[in-house]
């Protein structure tokens, strides 16, 4: 018994990062030129076990606490010449819990974050609506001297 607690305790926390990808093309109207951005999304899941194996006549109270964040990448240019990139994380996009050991539900977590693909797409596109003050921002420094 104290043997599954202490693997329950060692497992503590997994991450992982199921092969799921977003992605998203915009072009910004500017007066240097159209600004092409591509986004790529991903995300990680954080698995943490929580609760005890229950003993002979005991429930058990194991579960799987996880969480995804969705981390997006930016790369735009404009014209030739100037090409921005940028970085972006959304933690815990989608979290939730089920009951077991993490081990053995992650395929089950990775089909609960693939039925929710609409959910993330939104917040994906909320963070590159963001995203587009950042992008003017960065050209408007480029913007030769004259």
């Amino acid at each position: 018994m104290k043997s599954l607690a202490f693997a329950a305790m060692i497992a503590g926390v997994a991450l992982c990062s199921p092969a799921q990808a977003l992605e998203h093309k915009a072009v910004i109207d500017h007066d240097l030129g159209p600004i092409a951005a591509d986004y790529e999304g991903s995300t990680s899941i954080r698995m943490e076990q929580l609760g005890s194996a229950g003993g002979a006549g005991r429930s058990s109270s194991l579960r799987c606490q996880w969480s995804a964040s969705l981390s997006v990448e930016r790369k735009a240019q404009v014209g030739p010449d100037l090409k921005a990139h940028r970085s972006m994380i959304r933690a815990n996009a989608l979290s939730g819990s089920t009951p077991g050991w993490c081990s053995e539900r992650s395929n089950g977590i990775d089909s609960l974050i693939a039925a929710r693909h609409d959910k993330l797409h939104a917040q994906m596109l909320a963070m590159v609506e963001q995203d587009r003050a950042v992008i003017l921002a960065e050209a408007d420094k480029a913007r030769p001297a004259g």
